[in-house]
């Protein structure tokens, strides 16, 4: 890797459990070694404390850590350890890109596929790309890190653009885990499951692994007890008055909840619409995994990891802490509990529905669904007593399951990537693209806006840049209503990225009120 030139990105594409932070800590060493500083990103602050421990076990007090969980005077003793170059290595997720680290040497991006790494709201940036920039101009040498990696970043490698490095078997040639995927439409169910989707495969594998004393992980991406609450009698779902969201419904403590603007309501014992006292709650949520794993495994430790669960300061920590203790028997919860964690006792990773973001309205939902389910399954068998997965879905055959259970990117990226590609309608990596999103607390008014905006789009389109774009829409975005804004979007695709570029830059105030992003990683 440091033969390579420093110009040019290095990716490390590999399988979970190869030693990829093996292969940063060497490379951070010769950084630091020769006198130059260094920045590691991680993906979610649920990551830190592993890695930190790990990165502090090599380079002592020279670590800073930052992320969003630290006081104010904590983050500013950090950072002004690191410019008065007392510390050497910045740790930390998105944010820590702009670490002020001197004689800045490598920027190493562990798990560069994570959408965490983009920042929502003003100033919107992702941090893998502020990295390549920083980086070419400090004269540093950028390492991009996964087992999964983004098909924007395998389609830069194969243009040797960046310079891949494989690692193709797990650390002491252990073994990837065996995956089985169970059709949830025909599998036996275990009777007392209801509305969980609780296989008797799992529920044995279970059952085995806890009579041995091992830990299972179980993955279910969704928070809440259930995913809404309606009436039977005339189907009327309640929804946030506040976006066109339902709401979910929570147990601890027991309210009504919106997961993108915060309302709450009380649970109603009667509709709203006839007045029936026939509410149903519908969909699971990991509230209501944790409710029916503990009363099947009643003996077993068992921990919930989501947002619900780690808002305190150090929640997360206190819980990967028992884990690697061995003080929990199962652990349960959302994406933050699929990647980048290491217990070599866990020898049963269970995927309980798969297909929870497989057929949402955007174009990457297929590879979020294949990096996900992959990425948890890379969290069995990392110990000598190997693992294995359970993968339940109602589409066994859809393509990111198939290659998530053979833990092959490139059999995923073989199907994925002719699908973005013409005569299909054409996305990411093959074009470049932007969106632009207006809102109103009038619906009428932000579709206004958006047509607006489009029609411009439209005449410079024809006009100075001889029709290099394709501009759709506008449209109402999948969730139309959000704090009490409705919303209208319009897509930018462009076969040249330059092109993207010239019209984000050039629509300025003809955008107030309307709010751009470029290489938007949803489109929700």
């Amino acid at each position: 890797i440091l033969a390579t030139p420093v110009e040019t990105p290095v990716l490390i594409q590999g399988v979970t459990g190869s030693g990829k932070t093996l292969v940063y800590l060497d490379v951070l060493r010769s950084v630091v070694a020769s006198g130059n500083g260094a920045i590691l990103l991680v993906p979610e602050i649920a990551l830190t404390p592993q890695t930190v421990a790990r990165v502090r076990g090599v380079f002592g007090d020279q670590v800073a850590v930052l992320h969003s969980a630290l006081s104010d005077g904590e983050r500013a003793d950090a950072w002004r350890a690191l410019r008065r170059g007392q510390r050497r290595v910045a740790v930390g997720p998105r944010s820590a890109v702009f670490a002020p680290v001197q004689r800045l040497g490598a920027i190493v991006v562990d798990e560069e596929h994570e959408p965490s790494y983009k920042q929502g709201s003003v100033p919107r940036y992702h941090a893998r790309d502020v990295a390549l920039v920083r980086a070419r101009l400090e004269g540093a040498r950028v390492i991009l890190g996964s087992a999964t990696p983004s098909l924007e970043t395998l389609h830069l490698a194969a243009q040797g653009r960046v310079t891949r490095f494989e690692l193709p078997e797990r650390i002491e040639a252990r073994p990837l885990p065996p995956v089985e995927v169970v059709d949830l439409r025909s599998a036996e169910r275990v009777p007392e499951a209801r509305g969980v989707p609780w296989t008797t495969a799992l529920d044995e594998a279970v059952r085995d692994a806890l009579g041995r004393g091992e830990q299972v992980i179980l993955l279910l991406n969704r928070r809440g007890f259930a995913t809404y609450l309606q009436c039977p009698a005339c189907g009327d779902v309640r929804d946030c008055p506040h976006c066109a969201i339902a709401l979910t419904v929570h147990q601890t403590p027991p309210a009504l909840r919106c997961h993108y603007c915060g309302h709450e309501e009380t649970i109603p014992t009667a509709c709203r619409m006839c007045g029936k006292q026939t509410q149903r709650m519908r969909g699971l949520g990991t509230q209501q995994l944790e409710h029916f794993v503990g009363l099947r495994f009643p003996a077993a430790r068992i921990a919930r990891m989501d947002l619900d669960t780690t808002s305190s300061k150090w929640a997360h920590h206190r819980v990967l802490e028992r884990m690697a203790q061995g003080k929990l028997d199962v652990l349960l919860g959302t994406q933050m509990i699929a990647k980048g964690l290491d217990f070599p006792n866990v020898t049963v990773v269970g995927v309980v529905d798969a297909d929870t973001g497989l057929h949402l309205p955007d174009f990457r939902a297929a590879e979020r669904t294949f990096q996900l389910v992959a990425q948890v399954a890379g969290r069995a068998g990392r110990g000598p007593k190997g693992g294995r997965v359970y993968v339940q879905t109602r589409v066994p055959d859809h393509h990111a399951i198939r290659a998530a259970a053979a833990h092959s990117v490139s059999q995923f990226a073989a199907v994925e990537l002719p699908l973005r590609a013409p005569p299909h309608p054409a996305y990411p990596p093959h074009v470049g693209l932007a969106r632009f999103v207006a809102s109103d607390p009038v619906d009428a008014r932000a579709q206004e806006a958006a047509e607006a905006v489009a029609a411009w789009l439209r005449r410079m389109n024809t006009e100075r840049l001889q029709d290099a774009l394709s501009v759709l829409g506008p449209a109402p975005c999948p969730i139309a209503r959000l704090k009490e804004r409705w919303r209208w979007h319009v897509l930018v695709k462009a076969a040249e990225p330059r092109a993207i570029g010239r019209v984000v830059r050039a629509i300025g105030a003809r955008a107030r009120g309307v709010v751009v992003d470029r290489d938007p990683v949803s489109l929700l």
